[in-house]
């Protein structure tokens, strides 16, 4: 059975980058039919008052997701099969919010980039990362009418 979320309410970050999924039997990299390699995107979920992590596959390439990048969430479902003894996540998409702006860009010296803007801007000494993820809960809950 499969199960569609409304990510309406919540928000996303990358937590680590994508990495090639692999077949459990022959341990080699998994692609579709047109030859792309199947990635797995592991996300923090947040809805402003709690957060976990997910991860599922996705086809081709996810250059665009690195840690720390706001992002939203396209066709998310949570399936189930076998009595609930199988369960798993699913997503047609994930896009980067504000054309991928507060991503956290690493820099030669190991603080920000120079004119890094969005949620990670001004977090020397401090997460990144968690500043991040408190800034997209707090847009996700400020944006929650006309959206649907």
């Amino acid at each position: 059975m499969r199960f569609p979320i409304d990510t309406s309410q919540l928000g996303f970050t990358v937590a680590s980058p994508p990495t090639p999924a692999k077949d459990f039997a022959t341990k080699k990299v998994k692609v579709t039919e047109d030859g792309l390699p199947i990635m797995v995107v592991r996300l923090l979920a947040m809805d402003g008052s709690d957060s976990t992590m997910i991860k599922f596959n996705l086809a081709g390439e996810q250059h665009h997701l690195v840690p720390g990048l706001p992002v939203r969430v396209e066709g998310l479902a949570y399936g189930t099969a076998k009595d609930g003894d199988v369960r798993w996540w699913s997503a047609t998409g994930v896009v980067p919010l504000n054309g991928g702006a507060g991503h956290i860009a690493p820099a030669s010296n190991g603080s920000p980039a120079a004119g890094e803007q969005g949620a990670a801007a001004g977090t020397r000494g401090r997460n990144p990362i968690g500043a991040a993820r408190h800034s997209v809960a707090s847009a996700a809950g400020e944006s929650s009418g006309g959206e649907g």
